[in-house]
């Protein structure tokens, strides 16, 4: 390939992957390798799909989730392009496959791309070859989808009643003024047979958390319901905090929704009770470094076993950071005999009177044996001169 092809190739998003591309990935990356690999920063990743999604800015709750798909590297290709950060790109893929050490897969990705099987690409209208995004038009079902040409990802979905829709509004003014991405049913593109399909979908895929406004009305809606359960079912197979409940207008909930700490919202301005801020801080997704994970900072420190001669270069003032030193085993072997030589004059004089006495023992013990055997023979004649 020359430079033109290869750089226009480096910049083509990961959406206009072709179908064999994916599936060659997929059979390449989803076999777990136990040997790991030192990257360039320094950290020592799998050589898998999980080295993928360490290095393509996938949070580790969300990559805890991925364990539980079959096709794990799709997955991880998925929630890289949702995120929408500019990094989904083919060079980027090809950059990390190559710090993970998987030339044979980064070859293979050449390869295809040699024999323009890597990417869609169609002829426009004035006859130049342009990258076309491989998405179907039932993964657009939103107008943020429609907008970008691709699935978006979001970190709430509210649900909530219609007669609450003056409380939804300002709940969205202010999350997105902070920088949150949240939908709703009317984010929803039309021509949708019914809306449980696509909200169903928005829930269990494309948010990371789903907002209840609990209120009287909310509670006789169906399709709340129907919603409530099922991302309480999500997130109860997931593993994840899915649920923020937010109770608006007081009401009783049923017994499921009642072990769930709820957010109290009040109007009172004079209330200590920091409703906006603890809502934001539940929508916060942190990237909290797991101590089995490989991109985990404890992954740099390598125990090493070192041998005499070494060891004594690492003094106090010249630290090693990355290194955790164990001492080496003794070579010579020691006899009983070393164990209690003498290390002063006091512990010598010691020693030879504690076995002085041990030896005058030995010695009166003898002595009485041979006493006691006379007083014996004595006692047998006696006890035969009175017979």
């Amino acid at each position: 390939m020359n430079a033109l092809v290869d750089s226009e190739l480096r910049a083509s998003p990961l959406t206009a992957l072709t179908h064999e591309s994916l599936n060659l990935l997929s059979s390449l990356l989803n076999t777990r390798k136990i040997l790991l690999t030192v990257c360039p920063d320094q950290l020592s990743r799998h050589r898998d799909w999980r080295g993928v999604a360490s290095l393509a800015n996938i949070s580790s709750e969300v990559a805890a989730s991925i364990r539980e798909y079959n096709d794990k590297t799709r997955r991880v290709i998925d929630l890289w392009i949702h995120n929408n950060d500019g990094t989904a790109t083919v060079g980027r893929l090809l950059d990390i496959l190559q710090w993970i050490d998987r030339h044979d897969v980064y070859d293979d990705l050449l390869d295809l791309a040699s024999r323009n099987k890597l990417i869609v690409k169609q002829v426009n209208q004035n006859g130049h070859q342009e990258v076309v995004a491989a998405v179907s038009e039932e993964d657009l079902i939103t107008y943020d989808d429609k907008k970008f040409g691709c699935p978006q990802r979001y970190h709430a979905y509210v649900l909530s009643a219609r007669e609450d829709r003056d409380f939804v509004n300002e709940l969205l003014n202010r999350l997105t003024e902070n920088g949150f991405r949240l939908c709703t049913e009317d984010d929803l593109l039309p021509g949708h047979g019914t809306r449980f399909a696509p909200v169903s979908r928005l829930i269990s895929e494309r948010c990371s958390r789903i907002i209840l406004i609990y209120s009287p009305d909310f509670l006789r809606s169906p399709a709340n319901t129907f919603f409530m359960n099922l991302a309480q079912a999500d997130g109860i197979e997931k593993k994840q905090l899915k649920i923020i409940p937010i109770m608006y207008r007081h009401c009783l909930l049923p017994l499921h929704l009642t072990y769930y700490h709820n957010l109290y919202y009040s109007t009172d301005r004079k209330s200590p009770y920091e409703f906006w801020g603890k809502l934001e801080r539940s929508l916060e997704v942190r990237d909290v470094p797991r101590l089995t994970s490989s991109s985990s900072a404890h992954s740099a420190m390598r125990i090493e076993e070192l041998p005499n001669s070494e060891t004594n270069r690492f003094t106090p003032e010249k630290k090693q950071d990355n290194f955790l030193t164990l001492p080496s085993p003794p070579t010579d072997t020691s006899s009983m005999n070393d164990l209690r030589a003498p290390t002063d004059t006091k512990s010598s004089y010691d020693t030879q009177s504690l076995n002085s006495s041990i030896d005058s023992k030995k010695k009166k013990s003898g002595f009485r044996k041979l006493l006691d055997s006379f007083k014996g023979k004595k006692y047998k004649k006696a006890f035969r001169a009175q017979n």
